[in-house]
């Protein structure tokens, strides 16, 4: 007992491994030399990730003592003999890999399969991707493959769509698969079938070379209904403001969504930068959803028919030859987590007062116009665990009368309930918006009712030259 009682908390591995959490890399980095207790303790999380560049690297010696806390190893163009050639490091579970030289990917090779037991994840830069593949084939818990900036080659394609028919989360940026295997786009087979990725991000793909006349994104639809389970989809092409990119778009939703309905039903989180859908376009794609969580469409038209689907109680499903309405567990506007819509309607339709209005679990909202009148004039908010809110909230009351200052001061008392805020734009994101006249952040106004929130960073309201804040607000603002 008196031995517990002298005893020092930060001689505990628990408690050094706790507070370790909250220290920068620097500062474990010192803490480890204080004592043995700290050494053996923090030791760990320096060694959890170790980076490999130009400039400097650890030592064989320092390897071969710590390789047991490794679980991620980077490379960045430089791949030392004794980093590629570790065996042992029963905890590695991540390699990265960043190569100028095609031929340098061949070093990490063998450091892959001699931890293929382990390895979970793998990201590849390089510009031509051969001799790996081989390699992936024999990580048997392999879950995550990112490549970017890098091209597919003929002889790589096969073993490549060989590979995703094992992983969980498969995303590609900047990617050029130089074509497709022999009957992959034929409807009558099965052999491309991906049933376990449930993550898939693609970014600017290209199918270098399409077969039977098919183009590039209608390929790569097909890729996306291949994936039956698929819980999280991501597509954009860069090449904005294009013909080519809004046909790629086009034939991207018609081939993964339209010609094939109800192929997957199974999404939470869609991304859909770039595209520019209609309204019915876009109710079509919610009405085949059995629950949201997210939805990034900031160039879509997120208008009636889509706002519609976001709240009604049933979906629609396939019974055989027939479409029949299903009721749901849950509205989408009830799982609905993160929305990005719309970001450049200029037009107040009451969409955004409805979203806030119905919309329990929503945290980060990117959206269009709304006014004053319409929340003064509408329902309370529910969305009370928003940290980030991005729209343009124009004030279409006259601030110098009675009545639009008591409108003024529900709309300020609305926002002050969002009490987890930590971003809140007023204005929206686009310059080439014309000037936007937004409430006046005045005591006078009702900027006092804003006094609970107490997390937010971050208050934007550009584009507002009519702001006329005096000294008492200003103080207000920065308190």
């Amino acid at each position: 007992m008196a031995n517990s009682k002298n005893l020092n908390p930060l001689d505990l591995p628990e408690i050094i491994s706790r507070v370790g959490v909250f220290l920068s890399r620097d500062d474990i980095l010192h803490c480890i030399q204080v004592c043995k207790a700290f050494h053996n303790t923090l030791v760990k999380s320096i060694w959890k990730r170790v980076v490999i560049v130009d400039s400097r690297y650890p030592t064989e010696e320092a390897l071969q003592n710590y390789k047991e806390y490794i679980e991620e190893l980077v490379f960045h163009n430089n791949f030392p003999k004794e980093c590629v050639s570790l065996q042992g490091c029963n905890r590695l579970r991540f390699i990265e890999s960043i190569a100028q030289d095609p031929s340098d990917l061949s070093q990490v090779v063998n450091l892959i399969k001699f931890h293929s037991s382990t390895i979970t994840g793998l990201r590849f830069r390089c510009s031509h991707l051969w001799g790996i593949w081989e390699a992936l084939m024999e990580c048997v818990h392999l879950e995550t493959l990112t490549i970017y900036d890098s091209n597919i080659l003929l002889d790589g394609v096969d073993p490549f769509f060989q590979v995703c028919k094992k992983i969980k989360t498969l995303i590609m940026s900047d990617v050029g698969i130089l074509r497709l295997p022999s009957g992959f786009v034929d409807d009558n087979t099965d052999e491309f079938i991906f049933p376990n990725v449930r993550k898939l991000e693609l970014q600017n793909v290209r199918i270098r070379c399409p077969l039977q006349q098919h183009s590039s994104s209608y390929c790569l639809g097909i890729l996306t209904r291949r994936c039956p389970r698929l819980r999280s989809l991501s597509f954009y092409d860069l090449r904005w403001g294009t013909q080519s990119t809004q046909q790629t778009d086009i034939d991207y939703y018609r081939t993964a969504f339209q010609y094939h309905l109800y192929t997957l039903t199974k999404l939470l989180d869609l991304s859909l930068i770039s595209m520019q859908l209609k309204d019915e376009e876009m109710a079509a794609l919610l009405k085949q959803m059995t629950e949201l969580r997210q939805l990034v469409v900031p160039e879509c038209d997120f208008g009636p028919l889509s706002l519609q689907e976001l709240l009604a109680d049933t979906q629609e499903i396939r019974d055989g030859e027939r479409l029949v309405r299903k009721r749901r567990e849950r509205r989408l506007c009830d799982t609905l987590e993160d929305l990005s819509f719309n970001r450049r309607a200029k037009s107040p339709d009451g969409i955004v007062q409805t979203i806030l209005s119905n919309c329990p679990r929503l945290k980060t909202l990117w959206g269009p116009k709304i006014t004053v009148t319409e929340i003064a004039s509408g329902v309370e908010w529910v969305s009370t665990e928003l940290t980030t809110m991005e729209v343009i909230l124009e004030v279409d009351v006259d601030q110098k009368t009675v009545e639009g200052m008591r409108m003024q001061r529900i709309a300020f008392r609305q926002l002050g309930k969002l009490t987890r805020l930590q971003s809140l734009g007023l204005t929206g994101l686009y310059s080439s918006y014309e000037k936007t006249r937004t409430l006046d952040l005045k005591l006078s106004a009702g900027l006092d009712e804003l006094v609970n929130l107490k997390n937010l960073r971050w208050l934007s309201f550009s584009r507002d030259d009519d702001q006329e804040i005096q000294p008492e607000d200003n103080g207000y603002l920065l308190c």
